[in-house]
């Protein structure tokens, strides 16, 4: 939370207007050390410390007591306001003295407009829609979409009912006289009930979008001990009770629909797991759907079993899964759900030698292992794909190497080029830098680690010609308003956006904070040095090569005695070097296979660092060369020192899901 707390108050000190801005800042008892790094970072920052969390409304109450000025903005930590929305707030305030309250245009972190920006009063006619899912059915219906107000043109100032919470400016006199926020709601719905007691004094309430903020909606309660949908379902039934309390039967009806709405919540909750596990189900069932006819044309498991057969596999694979977290932590980790169908095959053939009334056929066991040990991993490989195309939500998992997001960085200047190779050599971090975008070129194209792609007006044809999936900012590049505008431009190609804050080596995203600082190697333990994992390595080194070698021998034999051979001496572990041979092709997996005697022979290995031949200095290897490596799938110009950052992280985290991910983003390319 630190960090958003911190790119708020930049972005406010940030702001054009003239006028005097004091800055309150309350603490709700947070853990994270975000009071004592505003007090280092912003001197002229008041902090308000509660040793407890008495709710949002009190604090800003809190606030409200020591505040001065003729309006107060009431604003959350994990916003960024435009350089102009206080001198547009305070401007229109000035011209509309019939209007109370007012609050902008909100963006989400991915570009689009979050709904709670304008709304009208939960009554029953207005939620009954909601409630139901009519309104996204019909969002321009003026009946169906009232809650949300999505009929009004977001671009053109309204007279509402409410706006967000997260950005309100309001009258100091008006907040004063109403009592400000009502403490009874500590989180969620005292916007609405300050809107609503802001209309019964006779002033209006306008939403303005000549301003915009984003707003990484979630973030300042993502990190609170209670649960966030509960305590919203409560101030909506308070809500309703303090100002709509008429009959029996309709109160009845409230907090039936929000009970049913909090069931409702929960379940999607759990739709990752729940989906996952129907698709392991339908995997395993499909594999012996393809299985059994090959050996029985009439489905006779399945009729003399009654239908046990396949249900009976379908509970082994699932039940093994478990055992493998694939339906918990590692919902998508298709290296786990290959060890995982491997596991369920040799489950299925114990079960059948004690069970024989079930062991109809070997053949459809391991036709049907086979088949699943394709599918449920597939999916999964399918599910990151389009994951990392931002076609589904990304379940937060482990870092990933074979499917990494294309990334743009917008801002070729120093800060840019700090940013860019900082996350060159973060292999943890599953972005991939393409280029740099500007809106012209700031630095002489040897000094980029990645090439200057074009300008901030061809960003849109950028981001479809390279493949972009992400967007990141940094704040010292351009005004927040430019990011902002930028992030408007591009919300329908379904990008996800990061900012670098001023003061820190951080990406900011929706629901994520990633460090992109340098790597440090203080009191890390080396896996790839465990017995264990040096002996899997090797078996898997040796296994593979030997494969492989079978497989090409006739074209190695073809290509060797047409195209020649050449020798190399490189450099491998602790300066030893290494002779072996390349075929004189062009195709680099060609090239390299003849080097797979000398991965047999022990002193290469399927991956590792990259192979460095004696004409240059020596990189003083910890391990073994490799035919690829975390250096090898990295784009952009990597130097020596990010070479040896690279090896030495593969060797802290090296295991045999990793070199499998390597190889296989390898040969994908």
């Amino acid at each position: 939370m630190k960090q958003y707390l911190l790119q708020c108050i930049d972005s406010l000190l940030s702001s054009d207007y003239s006028g005097t801005v004091e800055i309150i800042v309350v603490d709700n008892h947070s853990f994270d050390g975000s009071a004592e790094a505003v007090e280092k970072q912003y001197p002229k920052v008041i902090v308000i410390k509660n040793q407890d969390n008495p709710g949002f409304g009190k604090a800003v109450n809190q606030v409200s007591a020591k505040a001065n000025g003729d309006y107060f903005l009431i604003l959350n930590p994990d916003t960024i306001v435009q350089e102009n929305t206080l001198s547009v707030f305070v401007d229109y305030m000035e011209e509309h003295s019939d209007v109370g309250l007012i609050g902008p245009k909100i963006f989400n972190s991915d570009g689009t407009l979050q709904p709670a920006a304008k709304r009208s009063f939960p009554t029953m006619g207005v939620a009954l829609p909601k409630l139901l899912g009519i309104a996204k059915l019909f969002p321009n219906s003026r009946w169906a979409s009232r809650y949300n107000l999505t009929y009004l043109n977001p671009d053109e100032t309204h007279q509402v009912d409410a706006v967000s919470g997260s950005c309100m400016f309001i009258r100091s006199e008006l907040y004063h006289t109403l009592g400000g926020f009502d403490e009874q709601f500590f989180m969620f719905g005292e916007d609405l009930d300050l809107c609503y007691r802001v209309k019964q004094e006779g002033m209006e309430v306008h939403y303005v979008p000549q301003t915009q903020i984003i707003h990484y909606k979630g973030e300042s309660v993502k990190s609170a001990p209670y649960d966030s949908q509960y305590a919203f379902h409560d101030a909506m039934i308070l809500f309703f009770d303090k100002h709509f309390h008429s009959k029996f039967i309709t109160r009845f009806a409230v907090r039936l629909g929000v009970k049913i709405r909090r069931v409702l919540s929960q379940i999607m909750g759990w739709r990752a797991q729940i989906v996952s596990v129907g698709l392991d189900a339908v995997s395993v069932l499909i594999a012996f759907s393809i299985a059994i006819p090959i050996r029985f044309a009439d489905f006779e498991p399945v009729i003399v079993s009654k239908g046990l057969v396949p249900l009976i596999y379908v509970a082994f694979w699932l039940a093994v899964g478990m055992v493998f977290q694939l339906y918990t932590r590692y919902i998508l980790s298709y290296s786990r759900a290959i060890i995982s169908s491997i596991a369920g095959f040799f489950i299925a053939v114990a079960f059948t030698y004690f069970f024989k009334q079930y062991a109809f056929s070997r053949l459809v066991i391991i036709l049907g292992a086979f088949f699943i040990t394709f599918l449920i991993p597939g999916w999964r490989l399918i599910a990151h794909f389009l994951a990392s195309r931002n076609k589904i939500p990304r379940v937060r998992q482990k870092q990933n190497y074979l499917f990494r997001r294309n990334a743009l960085i917008i801002g070729a200047n120093n800060n840019g080029i700090k940013i860019a190779k900082n996350i060159l050599r973060r292999i943890d971090i599953d972005i991939e830098i393409v280029g740099f975008c500007d809106v012209e070129l700031q630095n002489d194209l040897e000094a980029l680690p990645v090439p200057f792609l074009g300008r901030i007006e061809e960003i849109e044809s950028l981001v479809k010609t390279h493949g972009i999936r992400e967007l990141i900012f940094s704040s010292k590049a351009m005004s927040y308003e430019d990011i902002i505008h930028i992030m408007d431009k591009t919300k329908d190609l379904h990008l996800i956006y990061r900012m670098v804050p001023q003061h820190e080596d951080v990406l900011l995203s929706k629901s994520l904070v990633e460090d992109i600082g340098d790597f440090s190697f203080v009191n890390i333990e080396y896996t790839l040095f465990h017995k264990i994992h040096k002996f899997t390595k090797r078996i898997f080194d040796v296994i593979a090569s030997i494969l492989l070698m079978v497989l090409f021998l006739p074209v190695l034999v073809f290509l060797a005695i047409y195209k020649g051979t050449k020798r190399h001496t490189y450099w491998g572990k602790e300066s030893r070097r290494i002779t072996g041979r390349t075929i004189n092709v062009q195709n680099r997996f060609l090239q390299i296979v003849p080097l797979l005697w000398n991965v047999i022979a022990g002193n290469i290995s399927l991956v590792g660092p990259v192979l460095i031949e004696d004409s240059q200095p020596d990189p003083n290897l910890i391990c073994s060369p490799g035919l690829t490596g975390l250096d090898q799938i990295r784009a952009g110009k990597l130097t020596a020192e990010d070479r040896y950052l690279l090896n030495h992280y593969y060797a802290q985290h090296q295991g045999f899901t990793m070199d499998l991910e390597i190889i296989l983003k390898t040969v994908l390319g």
